[in-house]
């Protein structure tokens, strides 16, 4: 080989570790977490099965308990101002963080919807909870919280669904912009856009606890649960919500589930109840608080 050779062999060494580089530090920019501000409560720890799963308890003990669950990729602070609504009322909130959210462990990204299910019931386990209690579901929580019912039966009566998809795909465009408002590497002003677009209604303001509170592990391993869930043959199916009644506030601008009520009135007309929440997207709560209070409250005084 002549010192040409060389130089060429050398340059084309040196290229590839710059891009190998800029690759691993894209790669690692992509995959940090956009850390949510605080949820409001006492942090406490439960142990499920191979996870250490963090959550927020807040209220008087006597309390009647509610569980939270929120939606992909995000936080249970996105609940605070319900937390407070609920609080005031006399009820007893439980916030969960899912794996790989706020001190939640994420031992594997893959997971179902069964995984998320069972660190409920460790949770409740771990509050010596036995008496069935009502579960608020935001988006994906929505869709552990009719797992939960269909695998824990005894232990749940009444399912709160804010934004209730999961029994379409969501629409291209619209994961597509999910995409972006997950992952850090892209600019501030392409992910309030993709925010806006995705999650709140036209005109809405998109709040700055909405840019943050991202985390893409725990997405990673939400959308591995999901595709599983496409491929799920058990009976009952986890959609089913076991025999709960189902309270369910549909935004009117729901553009992830537009659809996700009106597919479960179909199936179950006995068990659904539904209130659309004009000027709300799959967001909601940010957008209608004092609508989205009523609504839970009046739902949780039926049950």
């Amino acid at each position: 080989m002549n010192n040409g050779d060389t130089d060429k062999l050398k340059k084309l060494i040196f290229f590839l570790t710059l891009s190998i580089a800029i690759l691993v530090i894209l790669l690692a920019i992509a995959l940090s977490d956009n850390e949510a501000r605080p949820a409001i409560g006492e942090r406490r720890v439960a142990i499920s099965a191979d996870a250490e799963i963090h959550y927020f308890s807040r209220g008087a003990d006597a309390g009647r308990p509610v569980i939270l669950l929120p939606s992909y990729a995000r936080s249970a602070s996105d609940f605070n101002e319900l937390v407070q609504v609920l609080n005031r009322e006399g009820f007893r909130t439980i916030s969960i963080q899912p794996r790989g959210v706020d001190g939640s462990t994420l031992p594997s990204l893959d997971i179902t919807y069964h995984t998320n299910a069972a660190d409920v019931a460790a949770v409740l386990d771990e509050e010596k909870i036995s008496a069935s209690v009502s579960i608020i579901g935001h988006a994906y929580g929505n869709r552990i919280a009719r797992t939960f019912a269909t695998d824990y039966p005894s232990r749940s009566h009444q399912l709160i669904l804010l934004a209730a998809g999961g029994e379409a795909p969501t629409p291209p465009e619209v994961s597509s912009a999910i995409f972006k408002a997950l992952f850090g590497i892209f600019p501030e002003s392409v992910r309030r856009e993709a925010v806006a677009y995705a999650f709140f209604a036209k005109g809405n303001l998109v709040p700055k606890h909405w840019l943050q509170g991202w985390y893409p592990m725990a997405g990673l391993s939400q959308g591995n649960a999901t595709a599983a869930a496409s491929t799920e043959r058990t009976n009952p199916r986890w959609g089913d919500g076991g025999d709960d009644q189902l309270f369910i506030l549909q935004p009117a601008e729901d553009a992830a589930a537009a659809h996700g009520a009106a597919s479960l009135l179909e199936r179950f007309p006995d068990r659904v109840e539904i209130h659309f929440v004009e000027k709300a997207g799959h967001a909601i709560l940010p957008e209608q608080r004092d609508k989205v209070g009523t609504l839970v409250l009046q739902a949780l005084k039926q049950g």
